[in-house]
């Protein structure tokens, strides 16, 4: 599978499992496998696709 675990820039742990991302400007909405939602504002600033690992600077 494909799904991705997303983090703030401190490492903490935002949301796991995550199978689609949507981005509206600074609104960031994550979609995990239950297909449970989350919403956060900020902007990506690293994706480490081979460790399935996204970082957010929460704004």
């Amino acid at each position: 599978m494909c799904e991705s675990n997303i983090y703030n820039s401190n490492g903490e742990l935002i949301m796991e499992d995550v199978m689609v991302v949507d981005i509206e400007d600074t609104k960031i909405t994550m979609t995990d496998i239950l297909n449970e939602k989350k919403i956060i504002y900020g902007k990506f600033i690293r994706l480490e696709l081979e460790e399935h690992k996204l970082i957010i600077d929460e704004i």
